[in-house]
């Protein structure tokens, strides 16, 4: 053991080369998928949402309601896109500020699938004999999106480095 003196340096300029490597390549634990998840994620949500607030009218006339009130299906439409809006934004700020984000990540698994089977229940059962095909589209994007989602929630200990932006 070497004798430690004030004037001494703790290690030699060898030693601290070895230690720090400076040779080694970088190697980075980051996801790369990470921005492409979630732009598809904004992408689905911002659909969603603009159909779901602005052209709900349309939405409803692929809907055989029955006895139910249009105005009152109508009225549940508009609040599932206010309800992803939130959510949305909610997720959106833990990925940027790394709020949580492992854990929010993963609740918002849950209540992905829990909104797309309450929709099977409550909007689903209501589609037409023969639905049009862009309507089974957009349920294979929701499958999709909580595919990313649970990548995401996977991944969330490799999410990009603070500070994040939406694109990184």
């Amino acid at each position: 053991m070497r004798n430690l003196h004030a004037g001494q340096p703790l290690i030699t300029d060898e030693e601290r080369h070895a230690l720090m490597d400076e040779d080694a390549p970088v190697v980075s634990n980051t996801d790369a998928w990470f921005k492409y998840r979630n732009l598809f994620l904004l992408v689905v949500m911002i659909s969603q949402v603009v159909k779901l607030l602005f052209f709900s009218h349309l939405a409803i006339g692929n809907f055989e309601i029955g006895k139910l009130d249009p105005q009152a299906f109508e009225h549940y439409l508009v609040f599932r896109a206010c309800f992803v809006l939130t959510i949305s934004a909610i997720y959106l700020f833990s990925y940027l500020k790394d709020w949580y984000f492992e854990k929010v990540s993963l609740l918002y698994v849950g209540i992905a699938l829990t909104a797309l089977v309450m929709d099977y229940f409550n909007a689903y059962i209501y589609l037409s004999e023969s639905p049009m095909q862009w309507i089974t589209g957009l349920i294979a994007l929701r499958f999709l999106a909580v595919i990313c989602l649970f990548m995401n929630a996977w991944h969330a200990k490799r999410a990009p480095a603070l500070p994040r932006t939406l694109w990184s």
